[in-house]
């Protein structure tokens, strides 16, 4: 909640810049990310948090700035389309829709914004392909991890039924 205010960014915070303040701020033990991953799932599940294209957000402070953006008229008299979601809607709103208002929003702006919005776009892009990347190396080391873990389980009953049959035969043979 903390790297989430601070960091003020304003359509939320991703996970990796979440990641990157607590870390420059904290110790982080080596398992951060997945531990963090985990807090911000869980406080998305609970309400205290907004998760919106893969971007966190305060939930009491959303909610706030989205009551402010109502539907009006702007000063060249067309209407503006209003953004405002309702926390209980978000699971109903399709791609489409998203797509929608993020294409009246660029037939409203000038070159120049048009320009910031496909960079900030861009920027946004290569946000996901690095979380991506990440999260494919971390499902790679836990594959890894699960196999091992497996490995051991099986040479674990293979130790065990080892060690029972004999004894099963030796109680046998004394009844």
């Amino acid at each position: 909640m903390e790297a989430i205010s601070n960091l003020r960014e304003p359509g939320g915070s991703n996970k990796t810049s979440i990641a990157t303040y607590i870390e420059d701020q904290y110790w982080a033990p080596p398992n951060f990310k997945r531990i963090l991953s985990a807090k911000l799932k869980h406080m998305a599940a609970t309400g205290k948090l907004i998760k919106l294209k893969r971007k966190y957000k305060i939930a009491g402070a959303s909610a706030l700035s989205e009551r402010r953006w109502n539907s009006s008229v702007s000063a060249e008299g067309r209407l503006k389309i209003s953004p405002r979601i309702v926390h209980d809607d978000i699971d109903h709103i399709t791609k489409s829709q998203i797509d929608d208002v993020e294409l009246a929003n660029l037939r409203s702006m000038t070159p120049q914004e048009a320009a910031v919005a496909a960079a900030q776009a861009v920027a946004e892009a290569e946000a996901a392909m690095a979380e991506a990347a990440e999260a494919a190396r971390e499902a790679d080391a836990a594959e890894a991890d699960a196999e091992a873990a497996q490995a051991f389980a099986d040479a674990a009953m293979k130790t065990l039924k080892g060690r029972n049959t004999p004894n099963l035969n030796v109680q046998m043979i004394h009844a």
